[in-house]
């Protein structure tokens, strides 16, 4: 979230979970498996443990997976034992709670880690998610990747990307310097080949956990990424850094017909860029990210 924070959207503007639901249909019908629910911090929205309650029937959807900053991760995770959990993402970028306090602004450390401490111990497959910021945290990496010694979680390392709500420093610590990092403190670390994966995963002899490299500033995953984005606003993206020409949100309320939503829906990914790169151009065309200062809180991470 930017300092200055973002401009709130009113209740209108986006999504209602009726909406959410109906398109997550048709989305399925397309072939869609799997559906992740991203913020922000997606259990800020009242309701949304009947909204996954509710998903959960779906017969088509294999897996619910959700990306959390863990604050009130501790009260839910009997829910994410009844339902298709798939993975639990979790944001935590230190283990130090004055470096946390200066990336968050909020004095929760501890209140996180405890939750976090109590959803290791579940069956959940759970991910934690550390942007590597250059000169903030990039020395806590190997303490991060020892957290899958003894847990089975895999620990993932995000280079820094322009979506962070304002920059903490200008240079970004690349995929391959943070493997290298790893390198040297695990010289037997061993690459898990994984198809259609954001991240290169990495096994590590000994340790029951894995630990994962995402390259979500280089790109070099683009190739793979099956990934689509439906914004809290209802804005169509294929890549993260497509800016969104569709708005199945309007389609909806303009009264299209679910075939026209479709047929939009497979237009759209038919033009998809051949990598972020070019989504990045295409889009810079019409906003320049540094000076909007998006951040993941509006795209979805």
């Amino acid at each position: 979230m930017p300092k200055e924070g973002i401009d709130l959207k009113a209740r209108d503007d986006i999504l209602r979970f009726q909406e959410m639901e109906h398109l997550l249909g048709l989305f399925l019908d397309l072939g869609v498996t799997k559906v992740r629910i991203t913020g922000g911090e997606p259990f800020v929205r009242k309701g949304l443990p009947d909204f996954l309650i509710r998903i959960n029937q779906y017969e088509k959807l294999e897996t619910i997976n959700l990306t959390t900053n863990a604050y009130f991760l501790e009260d839910t995770i009997p829910l994410f034992q009844k339902i298709k959990s798939g993975s639990i993402n979790i944001s935590l970028d230190s283990l130090k709670r004055d470096v946390f306090y200066k990336i968050t602004r909020r004095d929760d450390f501890e209140r996180v880690w405890n939750s976090i401490d109590k959803i290791l111990l579940t069956d959940l497959n759970v991910k934690l998610n550390m942007v590597v910021l250059k000169g903030v945290n990039d020395n806590e990496i190997v303490d991060f990747a020892m957290l899958a010694k003894s847990n089975k979680v895999e620990v993932r390392f995000i280079e820094q990307m322009p979506f962070n709500g304002g920059h903490f420093s200008n240079d970004t610590l690349s995929a391959e310097e943070i493997i290298k990092t790893l390198q040297n403190s695990f010289p037997e670390m061993i690459e898990h080949l994984k198809m259609c994966s954001t991240a290169r995963i990495f096994e590590i002899p000994g340790f029951r956990g894995k630990v994962g490299i995402i390259a979500g500033h280089s790109r070099t995953f683009c190739s793979t990424c099956s990934r689509l984005r439906l914004t809290p606003d209802g804005t169509f993206k294929t890549c993260l850094y497509d800016h969104g020409d569709v708005n199945l949100k309007d389609m909806l309320r303009s009264g299209k017909s679910d075939q026209e939503i479709k047929t939009a829906i497979r237009d759209a990914v038919s033009k998809r860029a051949k990598d972020g790169f070019e989504s990045e151009q295409r889009t810079q065309q019409i906003i320049h990210f540094s000076k909007n200062h998006l951040s993941m809180a509006q795209i979805g991470g």
